[in-house]
């Protein structure tokens, strides 16, 4: 590589980021762009997926939107398609779709379908990304799966039950994908992002001051001076999918 390149530099790789809509995917998403890379998008919402694309094309950058819900084994299949359809190849995925459901919830009360939705968003998502990206990725040199788990369920507790079973499966998932797809020049890694502040862990903060009947607006205040940003997460997953990090191995945790 000459010496004025950018080591970390995504210039005309295509990438794939779920959960792209917001939070930790969307920061990515367009830093991502920032760095060269031609950026697809997918997320459930697509009013806020449109938007969140078209505000990478306005700062020059390449990206599109395409819906997806990553439960739906037709819907993600179409989602890679398409990608091979329009760019002939895919070089990084980024699985960042997620969702937490029934905070501080005993058992007894967290619903079923919350369980459910949450396992088959968090775990069931990032394995039918990997069943129908495979194959594009290996037919790609240098190519980077990043799975996104969690500290929680990882080396510690969660505030949901189903939220903490989902993030230690994907961080299982990966590990296991990772043993897989080896032999098939594919490196996967997982992240695990600490106490970042998004609107999901927003939900939590909020949950929990109602729950102990303190000051919503404080708790929301407090956090968002002592947590993390999405953009220094999206700093360390850009780099882990960039050629530099070819050395990088197993999970990564940040603040």
């Amino acid at each position: 590589m000459a010496d004025n390149v950018n080591p970390l530099t995504l210039q005309d790789k295509v990438v794939v980021i779920t959960g792209a809509a917001q939070g930790i995917g969307e920061a990515t998403a367009k830093l991502c762009a920032e760095r060269g890379a031609t950026v697809v998008l997918a997320d459930y919402n697509a009013a806020n997926g449109e938007k969140a694309a078209a505000a990478i094309r306005e700062q020059g950058g390449k990206a599109e939107f395409i819906a997806v819900d990553v439960r739906n084994a037709e819907q993600v299949k179409a989602l890679f398609d398409a990608v091979q359809q329009r760019h002939g190849r895919l070089d990084k995925l980024v699985c960042a779709a997620g969702v937490l459901k029934g905070p501080f919830l005993q058992p007894e009360d967290l619903p079923l379908e919350d369980f459910e939705a949450t396992i088959d968003i968090n775990i069931k998502g990032v394995f039918l990304c990997s069943k129908y990206a495979t194959p594009l990725l290996a037919a790609s040199a240098n190519s980077v799966m990043i799975v996104v788990a969690s500290g929680a369920g990882v080396i510690g507790p969660s505030s949901s039950l189903a939220y903490g079973a989902s993030k230690g499966g994907a961080n299982g998932l990966g590990m296991t994908l990772q043993s897989h797809l080896a032999q098939r020049s594919i490196r996967v890694n997982v992240i695990c992002p600490g106490n970042i502040v998004t609107d999901m862990k927003m939900s939590v903060e909020v949950a929990k001051a109602q729950r102990d009947g303190t000051s919503v607006e404080a708790a929301v205040e407090v956090a968002k001076q002592n947590y993390g940003v999405p953009s220094g997460v999206a700093k360390v997953i850009a780099f882990m999918i960039s050629d530099e990090a070819d050395y990088l191995r197993g999970a990564v945790f940040t603040r």
